[in-house]
């Protein structure tokens, strides 16, 4: 330990980043320049969409490139040149940086769905692959690479970078005790805790967790002078393997199976979509693991059974893959999400079918032929967002035509009413412009809603301006006016509209809505406010009170808990929002008119996600805000969520007559009757 510890001192740690930058200088330069890239995101505020996601595509960028460049060096430590020329391999670096960010969509960074995470994952997998055969690329061409050199050298790196994560992790750790510490014990003002707490993470696994990496990164020549027997002989690895891995994946394709019998069984009861990322996901965890077998083949019965079976069994899992993705196709078309399953069913088909029919068996196919997939899905018009881009634009079009709205001269005319085109073909079209925007980014609908468009940024500005200005005057006649408010509204920018609000009032002006697939009446529609009142400060400049509003199964009973306090209370049911001081009704204003009819209008263009019974609506937040004058109160009521009854959807199994009632749906009644309601409330007491 003292040992270890005399390691520990500024001469040693001085020679170890002098020996890696001579070694790995891009690298190094890459890691600082990420490292103040993010520090520089965190500390902007307020910065346009189209500057942010630049940003953010930027250091994702710098974060390929940190590993690609790493996969450079190696590759050029086995050439035996200068250590100048060396540095010559770093232009393909460079290059790749400048393709890799060019290609790189910025727009889905403003919109992260989980396809997005998995793109992104995967791509960091397939740069990852590449540093694994970088070493190996001139013995992979000349076809004479050992597998036993490969699988040692790809055990020395990956040890080295779980080490590097492990110790990146606890170093973030180590500091967020200390910062909680500090902010804990001493009161410090004027400082933005969340901000430094980010600093620290960004510094722990950006920059600190690089250049450990870097420092303890081995020489693969060192790497293959290793026996086979080290990493058999290590328990925990021989372990982790044999005893939680391997057994894993049997339980995890036993699942599969049964799903695949249960589907031949009933062949009419198609495969769900979730199975396609399943095997994928299941598949490629099983590639892991029949990897890290290679060393343990004659030790365990267990190994060797699943290297003999598991291509085998990934193989004929592809098929049930494609069926099901077919399908989803054939019904909506290609999309970024269904172009991700159908690139890696590919990948996965042909790599089980070189395991199957190989007798090499490489060790390095699945790390290759990653790679091959990642650049292949990455450039040209064939790639990842192209080529569903494409697609999605000319089905739209499509649909445009064929309900009139494009005309032959490629002019737009915008329908007169929603039922003036069939329901389906309405949510179709509303369906692609949905996509394009939030996947593609709202540009690509300018090629045919270019004017109109360009109207609703305009509306939408204008609205910003009027809303601004009105809050000055507001703000200039309160008695308690604060200067340095009235200056943050002047400071106040205007922000661009975003999608989900672009697309609402797009198809606001065309006349087309969602289509309700199940064509049925739904019981209730869920209206929630986009920006959450726990999000935000609330100004409650000009009111005397701010309470939370409560469901009308807010019993009396509780209210009388709170003694002094106002209660506001909104009954779906009775249309009725109630004020309450104590246990006394104060005012009440009927909401009939004022929110429910509003709201229910709504509901054609911001329908959200399809559940059984129910609808989610997301509102802006000037949508779900109302006013109120009473007689002794001036009331602004603010919802985050409100449940209300659809209107047309009747209970077939009501009953008119209660006493055919059984005790427990007179115990559902008021269950049914009520709706759940979330928000506050200001009061000013006239």
């Amino acid at each position: 330990m003292l040992n270890f510890l005399r390691k520990i001192n500024i001469k040693n740690l001085k020679k170890a980043i002098t020996n890696v930058f001579r070694r790995m200088p891009l690298a190094i330069l890459i890691s600082v320049i990420t490292f103040v890239l993010i520090i520089v995101i965190i500390r902007i505020e307020d910065i346009n969409q189209i500057l942010e996601d630049n940003l953010h595509k930027t250091a994702f960028t710098l974060i390929m490139t940190f590993f690609f460049s790493v996969g450079m060096y190696l590759y050029s430590e086995t050439k035996n040149i200068a250590r100048v020329k060396k540095e010559l391999y770093q232009i393909i670096t460079i290059s790749f940086g400048f393709l890799f960010f060019y290609f790189f969509e910025e727009n889905l960074f403003s919109n992260p769905q989980a396809e997005i995470v998995v793109y992104c994952v995967s791509t960091f997998l397939g740069i990852i692959a590449f540093i694994f055969i970088a070493p190996f690329i001139s013995k992979l061409r000349a076809k004479n690479l050992s597998q036993e050199e490969f699988y040692i050298t790809t055990y020395a790196l990956l040890i080295k970078a779980i080490m590097s994560i492990i110790v990146g992790l606890a170093v973030m750790i180590l500091g967020f005790i200390a910062f909680q510490s500090i902010f804990t014990l001493f009161d410090i003002d004027n400082i933005n805790e969340g901000n430094w707490f980010s600093y620290w993470a960004t510094f722990s696994l950006i920059l600190f967790a690089s250049i450990f990496f870097l420092v303890n990164l081995p020489v693969v020549k060192k790497c293959g002078e290793k026996e086979l027997s080290e990493i058999q002989t290590n328990k925990f690895y021989s372990f982790l393997i044999n005893y939680v891995g391997t057994p894993a994946i049997f339980i995890y394709f036993l699942i599969l199976y049964a799903y695949t019998l249960k589907v031949l069984i009933n062949f009419s009861n198609w495969p769900q979509g979730e199975v396609t990322w399943l095997v994928i996901l299941f598949s490629f965890f099983g590639y892991i693991v029949y990897f890290a077998t290679y060393a343990f083949t004659n030790v365990f019965k267990s190994a060797l059974i699943l290297r003999k079976f598991l291509p085998l069994a990934i193989f004929l899992q592809t098929f049930m893959l494609f069926y099901a993705i077919g399908l989803r196709i054939n019904q909506y078309d290609l999309t970024i999400n269904r172009y991700l399953v159908v690139a890696f069913g590919l990948w996965l088909f042909a790599l089980s079918l070189y395991f199957i029919i190989s007798k090499k068996k490489g060790l390095s196919a699945p790390f290759y032929s990653l790679l091959i997939v990642i650049i292949f899905i990455s450039i040209g018009p064939w790639s990842v967002y192209h080529a569903p881009e494409w697609r999605q634009q000319k089905i739209l079009e499509f649909n445009l035509r064929e309900a009139n709205i494009l005309q032959t001269d490629d002019n737009i005319v915008m329908l007169k009413d929603y039922k003036d085109i069939p329901e389906k073909l309405s949510g179709k079209i509303y369906s692609g412009i949905d996509y394009l925007c939030n996947y593609h980014g709202c540009n690509t609908l300018d090629k045919y809603f270019n004017t109109q468009i360009a109207e609703i940024k305009k509306e939408d500005k204008e609205k910003f301006e009027k809303n601004k200005k009105k809050q000055l005057e507001q703000a200039n006649k309160m008695d308690d006016q604060d200067d340095k408010y009235i200056e943050k509204l002047k400071k106040q920018k205007y922000s661009e509209i975003g999608k989900y609000e672009l697309v609402h009032y797009l198809t606001e002006k065309i006349k087309v809505k969602k289509y309700n697939q199940n064509n049925k009446i739904l019981k209730n529609f869920n209206f929630k406010n986009k920006n959450s009142h726990f999000d935000e400060s609330i100004d409650i400049r000009g009111y005397d009170y701010f309470v939370q509003i409560h469901s009308n199964n807010y019993k009396i009973e509780e209210r009388k808990k709170s003694p002094n306090m106002y209660k506001a209370v909104l009954d779906v049911f009775t249309k009725k929002f109630e004020l309450y001081f104590n246990e006394t009704l104060v005012e009440t204003f009927e909401i009939e008119e004022t929110i429910i009819n509003p709201l229910l209008k709504k509901k054609n263009n911001y329908l959200d996600d399809k559940y059984e019974n129910e609808q989610i609506i997301v509102l802006a937040k000037e949508d779900m805000s109302f006013e109120f004058i009473g007689v002794h109160y001036n009331l602004k009521l603010v919802l985050e969520n409100i449940n209300i009854r659809n209107p047309e959807w009747v209970d077939d199994n009501d009953k008119s007559d209660d006493n055919e009632r059984t005790n427990y749906e007179k115990m559902q009644i008021p269950m049914l009757e009520t709706s759940y309601v979330n928000g506050y409330v200001l009061i000013k007491k006239k």
